[in-house]
C-alpha cells in the first residue's frame, strides 16, 4: 500500500511540471514510461496516463509511447482519443504492425468493419511471417458476415496454422464450412474444438444448428442443452432448443425453454410469436 502511495505521489507532483519547463530527454521519458506501465497494473489508468502523457513530453519521437497509451484509451472506451494514440503510433512508424491491427479495432468497434478490414489485412502484409493470428480471425470474422465463406475459412486457415490448439479459431472454420454446406468437414472441426476445450459455448452451439440441418434433432437438443448448461444465459439456444424439441414431439419442454428465452428477452417477438404457436397447437 505505501508503495502504491509512493506511485500515486511521483506521479502526481511530475505531472504538475508545465510542458515549458520539458526539455527532450529520452532516458527520463523512459521512466515515465515503466511508471506508467505498473500504473496500469494497479489499475490507476488516470495516473497511468499522466505518466504516459509525460513520456511523450519529454520524448516525443517515440511511437510505442502512442501505441500504449492508445491501448490504455481503448480500454477505458476513450474510443477517438485512442484513434489519435494509434494514428500517431502511425506516423512515427507506419509500419508498427500493431498500431496498425488496434486502429482496426477502434474502427470495428464503432461499425465500421470495411474500414477494420482494410487496416487489418494492411497490417498483416506488412510482415506476412508474423503471429498475426487474432487480425487473421477479426479478417475472417468479417468475411463471415458478408457472407464470403470462401475468403472466411482461407483466414481462419491462416489463424489456425500460427495457433492450432486455439478453439476459438477451430469453431469458426467449422461453423464457416457449416454455412458453406459441408456438414461433414464443419462437424469434424467443431469437434476437434471441443477436444480443446469441451466447455466451448458456440461450438456447442453450432454443433446444434448443424445436426438441425441434418435433421438429427436428439443430437441437436443434446449440443443445445449442453450449450446452456456453459451460459444459461444465451437466449437464441433456449430457442433453437425449443425448435428441436418440438421436432422429437416435445412440445411441454419445448414450451419451457421458451419460457425461459421469453423471461430473459421479453420484447424479442420471435420467441413469442413460436410460444404462441406452441400453445396454440
Amino acid at each position: 500500500m505505501r508503495h502504491l502511495f509512493i506511485l500515486v505521489l511521483i506521479s502526481s507532483f511530475l505531472f504538475s511540471c508545465t510542458s515549458q519547463d520539458v526539455k527532450i530527454d529520452a532516458k527520463k521519458s523512459q521512466s515515465h514510461y515503466k511508471l506508467g506501465l505498473e500504473l496500469v497494473q494497479l489499475n490507476l489508468f488516470k495516473n497511468a496516463l499522466e505518466e504516459f502523457d509525460l513520456a511523450i513530453q519529454f520524448n516525443p519521437e517515440d511511437p510505442k509511447i502512442y501505441r500504449k497509451k492508445g491501448i490504455l484509451l481503448f480500454g477505458m472506451k476513450n474510443y477517438e482519443e485512442a484513434k489519435n494514440s494509434f494514428q500517431k503510433t502511425i506516423e512515427l512508424d507506419p509500419k508498427d504492425v500493431q498500431a496498425h491491427i488496434n486502429l482496426g479495432m477502434i474502427y470495428y468497434t464503432s461499425g465500421n468493419k470495411d474500414e477494420a478490414l482494410k487496416r487489418w489485412e494492411f497490417a498483416i502484409g506488412l510482415k506476412p511471417d508474423d503471429n498475426d493470428s487474432k487480425a487473421l480471425n477479426n479478417i475472417g470474422n468479417i468475411y463471415k458476415t458478408k457472407n464470403d465463406l470462401t475468403k472466411s475459412i482461407e483466414y481462419y486457415q491462416k489463424a489456425i496454422t500460427y495457433e492450432p490448439g486455439n478453439s476459438t479459431y477451430l469453431n469458426n472454420l467449422g461453423d464457416s464450412y457449416r454455412l458453406k454446406g459441408d456438414l461433414v468437414k464443419a462437424e469434424e472441426i467443431l469437434l476437434n474444438s471441443l477436444k480443446v476445450d469441451t466447455n466451448g459455448m458456440l461450438t456447442h452451439f453450432n454443433l446444434g444448428v448443424l445436426y438441425q440441418t441434418e435433421g438429427k434433432f436428439k443430437k441437436a437438443v443434446d449440443s443445445f442443452q449442453k450449450s446452456l448448461n456453459i451460459n444459461p444465459y444465451y437466449t437464441e439456444a433456449y430457442y433453437q432448443l425449443a425448435t428441436s424439441l418440438l421436432k422429437t414431439n416435445n412440445k411441454e419442454s419445448a414450451k419451457q425453454s421458451l419460457e425461459k428465452a421469453i423471461q430473459a428477452d421479453p420484447n424479442n417477438l420471435k420467441f413469442q410469436e413460436l410460444y404462441n404457436k406452441v400453445l396454440a397447437s
